[in-house]
């Protein structure tokens, strides 16, 4: 089977998880696709989580938001658990409150997610690697 992906977009944020090194790419869809609307000047972006394993690729990897890069990786989907606390503190919207009889982070959902992990990521602003 077959789990090869290549993606070009813009990092839009970076993070830290224990020792892997997680950002958020923009990749905009080429012209021949069928485009995501946002306003009538530009067009939406699809967003990914791109996983680099301990945060090396060979050398420790360098990026920062808004670089342009093209990523080389293959897909990877993780199973965890989500506190109602994590959840309220994310959540949008009307303040919710919590009855005392409820302990927010000892009340857990499974959840999923996709990722995509980097095998290669190369600069397009100068073709280097990261």
């Amino acid at each position: 089977m077959i789990n090869d992906v290549v993606l070009e977009g813009i990092i839009v944020k970076t993070w830290k998880y224990a020792d892997d090194l997680l950002f958020r790419l923009a990749c905009y869809r080429d012209p021949d696709l069928p485009q995501k609307p946002l306003n009538d000047i530009q067009d939406a972006a699809d967003f990914v989580t791109i996983r680099v394993p301990k945060g090396n690729l060979s050398a420790p990897v360098v990026v920062e938001k808004n670089y342009r890069v093209r990523v080389h990786g293959f897909l990877q989907s993780r199973d965890y658990e989500e506190s109602l606390a994590d959840f309220l503190k994310d959540a949008r919207g009307a303040e919710l409150t919590v009855p005392e009889t409820l302990d927010p982070s000892e009340l857990r959902a499974p959840r999923g997610t996709t990722e995509v992990v980097a095998r290669r990521i190369m600069s397009q602003v100068n073709g280097t690697k990261c």
